[in-house]
């Protein structure tokens, strides 16, 4: 449980699973620091030309683990970090997005290059909910993809919203 990385070398395909399907493939601490390292492996191969981040049993990312967030307010807190890394990655990334991507799997996925949604797919972000302010980094990069307005209803109403069409 945790990270996962498999290559389809035929396909020039690297996927980083999130493999937390008991608690909606929320990220740990240690998870949000491996993903940095994770991506050595793809950025190094010549044979992977793209990265596919998913989750395991039906969800994309429910965020961070909520029993580890006692550091969360802090500048270099890992989800920055890992947030940081996939956005600088050097080959394409897309985010493959099932079921819940909440708070820190918005993170994640935003910083993808493309990113895909079933059907089934819901967004949240809700740190507002629990005291707690989402990134800086984070919030820059959403305003960017779908603008002002729609930042901040996803920012203040902390609402989970299905994909849109």
């Amino acid at each position: 449980m945790g990270l996962r990385y498999a290559v389809d070398a035929a396909a020039g395909v690297g996927t980083i699973i999130i493999d937390r399907p008991d608690k909606r493939n929320a990220m740990t601490r240690a998870m949000w620091l491996e993903l940095p390292r994770l991506l050595d492996e793809p950025a190094a191969d010549p044979a992977v030309r793209a990265v596919v981040v998913t989750g395991a049993g039906g969800d994309f990312c429910a965020g961070a683990d909520i029993s580890e967030l006692t550091d969360a307010r802090h500048r270099g807190h890992p989800s920055t970090v890992a947030e940081t890394a996939l956005a600088a990655f050097p080959k394409p990334t897309i985010a493959a997005i099932e079921g819940f991507c909440v708070g820190g799997g918005c993170q994640l996925a935003a910083a993808c290059d493309l990113r895909f949604a079933a059907s089934s797919a819901r967004f949240g972000i809700t740190p507002a909910r629990l005291g707690l302010v989402y990134p800086a980094s984070a919030t820059a990069r959403l305003v960017r993809l779908i603008g002002p307005s729609a930042a901040k209803y996803l920012l203040y109403s902390a609402r989970h919203v299905p994909q849109a069409a």
